[in-house]
């Protein structure tokens, strides 16, 4: 599984990029980030903002069996796919 995660927006407006080859993980790290997938319950493309400003955004695309592309503010994101967001907002750096 391969994971493409790129946040923008926020008050100072950084971008940070991660992609993540599920198959390159040590096998613990790799159950943990397929779990936090699975937890997210994402099975199709969506796309959706609040109002308000200086709000991150995010692009996260999921390349498994099925493609899922995702993208949303902070305040979007379904509580389910928090720990998964808060992964790969770790692992993200500037590009």
């Amino acid at each position: 599984m391969w994971i493409s995660f790129t946040q923008s927006g926020g008050f100072a407006g950084l971008v940070k990029r991660c992609r993540v080859d599920t198959a390159a993980l040590e096998r613990e790290e790799r159950a943990q980030v397929e779990a936090l997938v699975v937890a997210a319950g994402w099975t199709e493309s969506w796309q959706r903002f609040s109002e308000g400003r200086d709000r991150f955004q995010y692009e996260i695309t999921i390349e498994r069996e099925t493609t899922v592309h995702v993208v949303c503010d902070d305040s979007c994101v379904p509580p389910e796919a928090r720990p998964l967001v808060a992964y790969l907002k770790e692992h993200a750096t500037p590009p």
